[in-house]
């Protein structure tokens, strides 16, 4: 992980409507008016998709549509024209957001107990498509790439020296990025370029599901600065040894069989 992330980006390679896409091990977020969010991937210990299930709303759109033809009949309000138009109005739009639901993947990015959603509005394949690319540099993956391979070997001989910690602190250095400000914790705060808020104030922002204000009217997702947080918090418990020796040996057993060695 001791790559730094790329400066620029070519916007054409980024999905259209959310601005998402993926530079090597990189996760780039880079929205219009918004500067280039960029979260390297080899952080996570997964990346999936997630849908939200259209169940709900196909109930409260049938749900609406029972009433409005019990009201239409005059069965619940004779006669009250505008109850009828209301509870069509629900229906129709209750039934629009389960076909939206029932269309749309979020991916989730998993660090630990922490759980980030990030949506994308490019639809389910275009959705797919990203996870697909990520999840290989991710810590739960098997391992199928050189690159991340040698990073594993790589925090296996930082483990063995004793300077586990050091070596995953620094990974953390340059993780995240709003543009050229960096993300990281002094302290109790998180802090992002000249701008520093207290952890539990993030916290709190993450649970609204709510961005972070910064400079210049710029935005970043709390929630996303989370992952900083627990990224630290894994950092100072150590690394899962065994989970990445195993990764190890399934790679260096899988590669040697296919080179013929």
């Amino acid at each position: 992980m001791e790559a730094v992330a790329p400066s620029t980006i070519d916007r054409t390679r980024l999905l259209p409507r959310s601005g998402i896409g993926v530079d090597g091990a990189w996760l780039v977020i880079a929205p219009p008016g918004n500067p280039i969010i960029r979260l390297d991937a080899r952080l996570l210990d997964r990346v999936e998709l997630i849908g939200r299930s259209p169940t709900g709303p196909l109930v409260a759109s049938g749900v609406a549509t029972a009433a409005a033809a019990a009201a239409a009949l005059g069965f619940i309000i004779p006669g009250n024209v505008f109850a009828c138009a209301g509870l069509a109005y629900l229906a129709h739009e209750r039934f629009s957001e389960a076909r939206r639901r029932a269309r749309s993947r979020d991916l989730l990015l998993a660090l630990g107990d922490l759980e980030v959603a990030l949506h994308v509005a490019d639809g389910p394949e275009a959705a797919k498509g990203i996870a697909e690319q990520l999840a290989p540099y991710t810590r739960d993956a098997p391992i199928t790439r050189p690159e991340v391979y040698e990073d594993a070997k790589r925090r296996m001989r930082a483990q063995a020296e004793g300077k586990g910690e050091l070596s995953a602190r620094r990974e953390i250095e340059h993780a995240l990025l709003v543009g050229a400000d960096v993300c990281h914790l002094r302290g109790d705060y998180l802090q992002v370029g000249q701008v520093a808020f207290r952890i539990a104030e993030v916290r709190e922002y993450a649970l609204r599901g709510a961005n972070l204000p910064l400079t210049g009217g710029r935005l970043l997702q709390a929630a996303m600065g989370l992952l900083v947080v627990a990224a630290e918090e894994r950092a100072a418990t150590g690394e899962d040894v065994a989970v990445l020796s195993k990764r190890i040996a399934d790679y260096e057993a899988w590669s040697g069989h296919t080179a013929g060695r």
